[in-house]
């Protein structure tokens, strides 16, 4: 016969040793992908740290630099390395995480992401975390559950995680120089962007935009396609209540301005939300058409998406995984 005691410190050790087995189990393998040009040049540095720390957490850590010039890409990576990992992680800019997503959504592969920000901006990670550090984000790559949000499909071509644009000071996020980034971080981007002003300004386009059955004609200065509560590094009012996993997107265009006037109100339309459809059209649709009888350069996630007269972008509803901290 066992006593009370016994069999209470019989049962915690049976509880233990199951907690402990679970723990076995949950071993996560990691495919950690980085840019050495991220994080303002410290990509190698910052690589250290989060291999201890994820280590240190139970994950089993397989390393690849991300070197196009060097024909190593991510998506290369990931389709040449499609077995065996729980987590298909990024160290990296936004622009880095477009690669990835691109190379899960290609090959069919339904494995979750770990995002670790390194770029200048992480307009994305900020969407879904207040912190985004390198030890949360590990953690939440070790520890953390898979959240499911939309992407974009852009012409049926490329995948984006959280904005298509074009316009005045799009082509700033690609045009500067990763020197520069490296030295004055977010800064690079706002220096570029002065420096472009006069050109940006006085950029219109004539194009027709059509979504759910209504058709939008007019000249525009900017638009982007968003999921994502900022753009730019710059939180915009007519974002906030950006949903990740709605099936749909947040849209908005900016009317050309034909005076200094006109401008003023732009940018207090922009600054406050307040719509006032003379300048600013937003709106939220799963997909929708631009025509224009002129080339115009896009912008997929700060990087390069192309010159194109005619654009198609839809949503592609909760296509990726994102690996989150868990929710108490």
């Amino acid at each position: 016969m066992i006593d009370v005691s016994r069999k209470s410190l019989y049962e915690s050790d049976r509880k233990k040793a199951r907690k402990n087995e679970r723990k076995k189990t949950e071993r996560r393998n990691v495919l950690l992908m980085y840019n050495p040009s991220s994080g303002q040049g410290n990509g190698r540095k910052d690589l250290s740290a989060i291999i201890e720390k994820l280590a240190g957490w139970g994950c089993e850590v397989t390393v690849f630099p991300v070197l196009p010039e060097k024909g190593l890409t991510s998506e290369k990576i990931i389709h040449r390395h499609q077995e065996g990992f729980d987590v298909y992680a990024i160290y990296g800019g936004d622009g880095s995480l477009n690669y990835v997503i691109n190379g899960l959504m290609n090959d069919g592969l339904k494995v979750p992401v770990g995002y670790i920000p390194g770029g200048s901006t992480n307009d994305f990670a900020r969407s879904f975390s207040d912190s985004i550090s390198i030890n949360d984000c590990c953690r939440a790559i070790a520890y953390g559950e898979p959240f499911a949000y939309d992407i974009g499909f852009f012409n049926e071509k490329r995948y984006f995680n959280y904005v298509a644009a074009f316009g005045a000071f799009t082509r700033t996020s690609y045009e500067t120089p990763q020197e520069f980034k490296n030295i004055f971080g977010y800064g690079a981007y706002a220096m570029t962007a002065i420096g472009s002003f006069p050109d940006s300004i006085s950029y219109r386009r004539h194009m027709k935009v059509t979504h759910d059955g209504i058709t939008l004609e007019g000249n525009f200065i900017y638009g982007s396609i968003s999921n994502s509560t900022s753009v730019g590094g710059m939180k915009l009012a007519y974002n906030q209540d950006a949903s990740l996993n709605d099936g749909m997107f947040e849209v908005m265009l900016v009317v050309s301005p034909d005076n200094p006037l006109d401008l003023a109100s732009v940018v207090g339309s922009l600054a406050t939300g307040v719509s006032d459809d003379r300048f600013v059209k937003a709106f939220k649709t799963s997909k929708l058409t631009i025509e224009t009888d002129e080339d115009i350069d896009w912008t997929l996630d700060g990087e390069s998406g192309g010159t194109w007269r005619n654009v198609t972008i839809r949503v592609v509803p909760e296509a990726v995984s994102l690996m989150v901290t868990k929710k108490k």
